[in-house]
C-alpha cells in the first residue's frame, strides 16, 4: 500500500521536475544630451522603429500606436526576414510590445515581451530598451542573450547618435 505521504511527495517532485526555465532577461540603456520630448518624438511612434534601428528596412503597423497595433519589420537581409510584433501598452514615454512571430534563425527568442522608454537624466535623457525571453531554434541562454544585447544596443546608440545632432 502507497502511504498518502509518499504520494504527496512524488507529486512535488513530479510538479517541480515540469517547471518551466526561468526566461532571459536582457536590458540595455543609453544617456543622451537630447531631451526627453526629443527622443520620444523619435522613438515613440510604434510604427518608427525603422528610422532608428540599424537593420530595418520598413516597420508598418496595422493600427498606429493604438494598443493591439501590429507591425510588420522588414529587415536587410537576404530574402528580406520578417519580425511581427504586437503593441500591448504605451504610456507616452515608454512603449510595450511582444513578437507574435519570428524565425528563429533571425533572432533565436520565443515568448517574448519588451519595453522601451525614455526618462529625464539631468539636462538629457537615459533610454531604457528591455526584454524578456525564452532561447528558441537551439539557442542557449547567453547566445539569445547576446543576439537581444546587440540589437538594443545598436538601436540605442543609434538613438543617440541621431539625437544628439
Amino acid at each position: 500500500m502507497i502511504r498518502p505521504m509518499t504520494l504527496a511527495a512524488c507529486a512535488a517532485l513530479l510538479a517541480a521536475s515540469v517547471q518551466p526555465a526561468a526566461a532571459v532577461e536582457v536590458t540595455e540603456t543609453v544617456a543622451t544630451a537630447a531631451a526627453p520630448a526629443k527622443v520620444w518624438g523619435m522613438i515613440g511612434k510604434f510604427d518608427a522603429i525603422a528610422a532608428w534601428l540599424p537593420g530595418a528596412e520598413s516597420s508598418p503597423a496595422d493600427k498606429g500606436d493604438d494598443i493591439g497595433s501590429v507591425r510588420i519589420i522588414t529587415l536587410k537581409a537576404p530574402g528580406s526576414p520578417t519580425v511581427t510584433e504586437r503593441l500591448t501598452a504605451n504610456t507616452g514615454q515608454s512603449y510595450s510590445y511582444t513578437i507574435l512571430k519570428v524565425d528563429p534563425k533571425v533572432l533565436p527568442v520565443t515568448d517574448y515581451t519588451s519595453t522601451i522608454g525614455v526618462a529625464p537624466a539631468g539636462s538629457g535623457s537615459v533610454i531604457t530598451w528591455r526584454g524578456s525571453f525564452h532561447p528558441a531554434g537551439g539557442a542557449d541562454d547567453a547566445a539569445a542573450a547576446k543576439a537581444m544585447s546587440g540589437v538594443y544596443r545598436a538601436g540605442l546608440d543609434n538613438i543617440k547618435a541621431l539625437s544628439e545632432r
